[in-house]
């Protein structure tokens, strides 16, 4: 059974509470208590946090593709795979930003699902937050990428090995049918 701490500082956690720098989880860790102690007595007591803002500087995001001017005329696998790719790396920074604000997010979604009598959305939304949920997305990023890079190769693995080996010499070359010669 866990011990319990006999004094609580209130004072000082409302003054971090109030000043909105850290999180709510943050805060409990360094006092040593349960985040959610803190959410009833900031509750009751009718603390009200200030919106926090984030401070780091925009991911710079490339420009969209140009709008294609013949809708008839269809992409090339070198323009798609282009396409593919800044899609990928828009979304990776998506990724790293839910990754870098985690905490805030988690907050922002227990104070949104306060006062729900059922607890499926909040445990819904806090899985999508979840270190499972950004691994899973960073897995089916990568997957994706290696998709775009294999699907843009002017040939398939097999030929460009075969080429890469013509190109080394005859030492890595298929070997041929074997000849039959007549002895006498």
């Amino acid at each position: 059974m866990a011990t319990r701490k006999s004094t609580i500082d209130w004072s000082r956690i409302e003054i971090e509470y109030l000043a909105g720098e850290d999180s709510i989880r943050e805060i409990a860790d360094r006092h040593e208590i349960s985040d959610t102690a803190i959410r009833k007595r900031a509750k009751a007591e009718g603390w009200k946090r200030q919106v926090r803002t984030a401070n780091r500087c925009e991911p710079e995001r490339s420009p969209p593709p140009p709008p294609a001017s013949n809708l008839d005329k269809p992409l090339s696998p070198a323009e798609i795979a282009d396409n593919g790719r800044s899609l990928v790396g828009r979304m990776l920074d998506e990724l790293d930003v839910v990754t870098s604000r985690r905490g805030e997010l988690e907050d922002i979604i227990i104070d949104a699902t306060d006062g729900d009598d059922d607890d499926a959305k909040r445990t819904a939304m806090m899985r999508a937050v979840s270190l499972s949920g950004r691994a899973n997305t960073l897995k089916t990023l990568a997957l994706a990428l290696k998709t775009i890079n294999e699907a843009s190769a002017p040939q398939g693995k097999k030929a460009a090995a075969q080429e890469k080996a013509n190109e080394v010499g005859r030492r890595f070359a298929p070997i041929g049918p074997p000849t039959l010669k007549a002895v006498k």
